[in-house]
């Protein structure tokens, strides 16, 4: 460090912030009652004092900080140590379903949110045989000391136990399906981890060296997806939200991929629309966890509009994180949708204008704990004819985006169809006649 005297270790960073709580505490002492002025001149020092300690922070945080070139491959440090800087986001993130999808179980007991207090035959274990709780959401599924995650799937909505994998449970490895996306640094050879969960370094890389640089080269030294073209950051979640194979065929995450890179098949191939487990007929999701391959197919993405144009991984507004209420959110970019109520954005001719976008453009079709409870991200409506053509009238082997609603899950899909038939004409007769307000 430059300036620094011989034999004398400058202040870390911490050591500092500790310093600075430490004179704030100590100016926050009333001084005497002097009068208004006197209180006015004091805070004037309390600010400019403040002021002075985190001026000198930053300074000599730059001159501790090593050159790039003196510095190795980055390693892991753990989301805790990110938050020593970045405090406000971390207060937001820790609340969000990522940083929560997986717990210990040992150290947090409470994690546990399934029913075992009513007898279940799902239920074969006790609380005291979890070592990992997985999910906090839409499901939770427990992994045993073996690293076997037991049959029994607690689902919070319609809070019912149900099978998982009944099969297969007791030769599946948790740490080789699962474990590469639910934790940060996985090791495959050691089966290993960095940290539990989703942590911040899953998505902006190893961050020693972002710590260890000089102010003037923070930005080199970490992934931040926000300054990355739209593919490469939604490449990031890519890497997780979607299924497939790496090329040697034996895991089921990207081998080899690293937060930055583009996402393509030297990594992964994704599961082929051919697989009826994965898909449905008309090549919409049917399995959770595949909004990325849809959305890589959709004319969002060949319009530019990535993943975070629409969700926020910091915080968790609403259940699907997204920035904002999703109607606001589709309408913050198609403003031009009208809502005329007999000539607007409606399917019939003197239908009611629909509050719900996602219902008809991203019907629920995915399952991650009960059926139809994530949606499709084509991005476009599936009408009730795919029903008809592919899946033999039954939504149930073939949904559409009408039969999954209340009002019309009872109605038979042809009847649907020619109903909407019949009033697309009719609209189309009205706004020849009548021509809709600019």
């Amino acid at each position: 460090m430059r300036g620094s005297i011989p034999g004398i270790t400058p202040p870390t960073f911490t050591e500092l912030v500790a310093a600075y709580k430490a004179l704030i505490q100590a100016l926050a002492l009333s001084p005497p009652k002097r009068g208004i002025a006197v209180k006015r001149k004091w805070g004037f020092i309390q600010i400019g004092l403040a002021f002075c300690v985190l001026l000198s922070i930053a300074l000599i945080s730059c001159e501790r900080g090593k050159p790039i070139s003196q510095m190795g491959p980055p390693q892991y440090v753990g989301s805790e140590k990110c938050a020593e800087c970045h405090s406000r986001i971390a207060v937001t993130f820790r609340n969000t379903l990522h940083s929560k999808v997986m717990q210990d179980a040992k150290k947090n007991p409470d994690a546990i949110q399934g029913d075992f207090a009513t007898p279940n035959p799902l239920i074969d274990f006790k609380k005291e045989d979890v070592r990992l709780t997985h999910g906090v959401q839409w499901k939770q599924r427990y992994v045993d000391k073996d690293w076997r995650t037991r049959v029994g799937q607690w689902n919070f909505e319609s809070e019912e136990w149900s099978p998982y994998n009944p099969d297969g449970w007791k030769t599946a490895d948790w740490r080789e399906k699962c474990g590469y996306c639910h934790v940060v640094g996985f090791d495959k050879e050691k089966l290993t981890w960095y940290e539990l969960s989703v942590g911040c370094e899953a998505c902006h890389g190893p961050a020693s060296n972002h710590i260890d640089s000089k102010l003037e080269d923070k930005h080199r030294t970490i992934v931040n997806p926000a300054s990355l073209p739209f593919r490469a950051a939604s490449d990031v979640c890519g890497q997780c939200h979607t299924r497939g194979k790496s090329p040697d065929k034996k895991w089921e995450f990207p081998v080899g991929y690293k937060v930055g890179d583009y996402l393509g098949p030297q990594h992964f191939t994704i599961v082929d629309k051919s697989d009826k487990s994965a898909w449905w007929p008309s090549g919409h999701v049917m399995q959770h966890r595949q909004q990325y391959p849809e959305w890589k197919g959709s004319m969002h993405a060949k319009a530019g509009i990535g993943c975070s144009t629409c969700h926020s991984v910091h915080e968790a507004k609403t259940k699907f994180a997204t920035t904002m209420n999703p109607n606001n959110l589709c309408l913050s970019c198609h403003g031009n949708v009208s809502t005329d109520p007999m000539r607007g954005h409606a399917p019939l001719a003197g239908a009611p204008q629909h509050s719900d976008c996602l219902g008809c453009h991203m019907p629920p079709t995915g399952k991650s704990a009960t059926r139809a409870d994530e949606r499709t991200h084509q991005f476009k409506t599936i009408p009730p004819k795919v029903t008809v053509e592919l899946g033999g009238g039954d939504p149930g082997k073939q949904p559409n985006s009408c039969n999954h609603c209340h009002a019309h899950k009872n109605q038979k899909a042809e009847d649907l169809q020619k109903a909407l038939d019949e009033g697309r004409k009719a609209l189309l007769r009205l706004t020849s006649v009548n021509p809709a307000p600019q």
